[in-house]
């Protein structure tokens, strides 16, 4: 080839990148007509190459002709089969048309064939958490933001990712830089307050679902977001209205319907209870997930309206959907607690004493689920010396970090190679936690109900911290326990043999810490609480090392917002009505009181029995 033909092949090459730049803009603007003449024409010049047909077959199914669009697209394939960005358009229209397993297998095939190609890293990351793969995903979707700083999908899917395994401050701050992206991204507003409510960041996570509505009327997502944030804070009839909109909406109307019943009370005029009775009429017209939700929103609307057998069927229904959908390990739960007994035995106690950190100085409230920690910490918010941090991750998430307490509770190495110095760690791990969420108090309440695990780990790695027990009539815990639609957050309480059995290690870890840490823990009894709250308080807050202060009692007024399935009831003042409420579905617990009969009176037994 002589210099003058090279030339003229290079200038006839950059012209026709020229014109494939040109049809894309046409493309992503939606000038389809005007990108398709000019691809016929390069067609007709330089032939069927499989770049052109690949843009060919983009244009034709983003003009409707999706049948045909593939088929051009996979003949561009078929002559190019290493080619990752034909492999990453065809795995985008074939997610649009809700073949997700083949999607996924052309954006491994991109990713695999251009490891740097970030849109590919993008698009099988957000398509693995459409999948809830959510660990997978945060993979691609960091290596994704790590390649192309400016991929706005790739933001806001990884938050979700972020929010789905519990790492919601990771989730708020990528969501923030999806928004530094495109400030006008409805769906990073939508998800950013979902994040924010998940961190308890009411008042944002308000703000930015009202900023989706403005951007987007019609945006029912971010009516249910806001609904969930008002209700946090506190504003139940704006919250009602919120939820209401879109109630009967898909695909969030029986989520907003539901956490509406839950919010309120349901009367027989209750506009909810028109739009449930609806969804009953419809249930088999939808999925699994949706009918136990249903199942569970109609229990609430008829306990609230006194009609007992009929909610205990809806309950019972509920139940029986989840169990199936989110089985329960009992094998698993009753080994761990046991090993956590065994690895925490007086011995160690004794000789790993006498360290930790103490700098802090937290209240945990723990318990069953819905044996009154909300409550309580409600009441610990109101102390100026306090900070309540509700549900805090801190605990499990310093477990995580203790790689050789892990190794320990695993018999990976003995038990007597933990050190002080280890439960010394375990607190710093702690109090990073805590501070890394905003709370720099020398007091600190956490209300996460499944640290009367750690007990004993607890009080080794920090000496100044004080364990609650809470305690409630087994059968008024256990039934609420029951009645509330948990899903994969805890499998358990479907079963009235699991509810039981779940029970009973609660019960042996209290008695267990009662002995070996006598000084550390308390047991308080929730209807001790609801009978004469000022006595019970002014003793624990003594017991705990602060002074009296009136306010405790005023908890209904705490600032301190709330995401828990009681949420209605802690902005209530203090009442007795929650107590022997089981009285009301007795006839229906009669295997909820077998197994527990050790916990029960006979006049309790012979209720249920009768």
């Amino acid at each position: 080839m002589t210099e003058s033909q090279a030339a003229a092949a290079e200038k006839e090459k950059v012209m026709t990148q020229e014109i494939l730049e040109r049809i894309a803009r046409h493309q992503n603007a939606g000038r389809l007509p005007e990108a398709l003449q000019l691809l016929e024409g390069l067609i007709e010049e330089k032939g069927e190459m499989p770049r052109l047909l690949h843009y060919k077959g983009l244009n034709l199914a983003m003009s409707g002709n999706i049948e045909e669009g593939e088929r051009l697209i996979r003949d561009g394939l078929k002559a190019a089969p290493e080619d990752p960005m034909q492999h990453a358009d065809l795995g985008v229209l074939l997610a649009q048309s809700n073949r997700l397993e083949e999607a996924i297998e052309h954006f491994r095939t991109a990713v695999e064939a251009a490891p740097n190609f970030g849109v590919a890293h993008s698009n099988l990351g957000g398509a693995l958490v459409l999948q809830k793969k959510y660990g997978e995903a945060v993979k691609h979707l960091e290596r994704a933001i790590e390649l192309e700083t400016g991929l706005l999908d790739a933001h806001t899917n990884l938050g979700i990712a972020y929010s789905q395994v519990n790492q919601h401050a990771k989730a708020v701050e990528v969501l923030y830089k999806a928004l530094s992206i495109d400030p006008l991204s409805i769906r990073a507003h939508i998800q950013l307050s979902a994040a924010l409510y998940r961190n308890e960041r009411h008042d944002t996570a308000e703000h930015h679902a009202r900023r989706a509505i403005e951007l987007d009327p019609n945006a029912a997502e971010a009516y249910l977001h806001l609904g969930n944030a008002l209700g946090s804070a506190g504003k139940m009839d704006e919250a009602a209205e919120a939820l209401l909109a879109v109630s009967g909406r898909p695909p969030v109307g029986l989520p907003a319907l539901s956490r509406l019943i839950h919010l309120r009370k349901t009367k027989e005029d209750s506009p909810e209870l028109k739009i449930l009775e609806k969804y009953l009429e419809r249930l088999d017209n939808l999925g699994e997930e949706a009918q136990s939700t249903a199942h569970f929103a109609a229990g609430k609307a008829y306990d609230d309206l006194g009609k007992f057998p009929l909610a205990f069927e809806h309950f019972r229904k509920g139940n029986e959907i989840s169990r199936t959908l989110h089985p329960f390990d009992k094998e698993a739960y009753v080994a761990r607690a046991e090993r956590l007994r065994a690895f925490a035995s007086p011995e160690l106690v004794q000789r790993c004493s006498g360290q930790g950190i103490t700098d802090i100085a937290p209240i945990f409230i723990t318990g069953m689920p819905r044996s009154g920690t909300t409550l309580m910490d409600q009441m610990f918010s109101r102390h100026p010396k306090v900070m309540a941090g509700g549900e805090l991750r801190a605990m499990p998430a310093a477990m995580h970090r203790a790689r050789r307490m892990r190794q320990a509770l695993q018999e990976e190495i003995p038990d007597s190679d933990i050190t002080a110095d280890d439960f010394s760690r375990l607190g710093e791990n702690y109090m990073d936690g805590v501070r890394s969420e905003g709370i720099k108090s020398e007091y600190v309440s956490d209300k996460m109900p499944s640290n009367y695990l750690y007990a004993g780990l607890i009080a080794l790695a920090m000496p100044r911290a004080k364990i609650l027990f809470m305690r409630r009539h087994p059968l008024d815990c256990l039934l609420s326990n029951y009645m509330q639609h948990f899903g994969q957050n805890q499998p358990f309480s479907t079963d009235f043999d699991n509810l039981a059995l779940v029970y009973a290690e609660f019960d042996k870890m209290v008695n267990y810490w009662t002995k070996v840490i006598p000084d550390r823990v308390r047991v308080v009894n929730y209807e001790d609480v609801t009978t004469d709250s000022e006595a019970q308080m002014r003793s624990i807050l003594d017991w705990v090392g602060l002074d009296w202060d009136p306010e405790v009692l005023n908890y209904k007024s705490s600032t301190r917002q709330v995401n828990t399935a009681s949420l209605a009831q802690v902005r209530e003042p203090i009442y007795t009505r929650s107590v022997a409420r089981w009285k009301n579905y007795a006839p229906n617990l009669g295997g909820l009181a077998k197994p527990l009969a050790k916990y029960l009176s006979d006049e309790d037994l012979a209720l249920c029995q009768a």
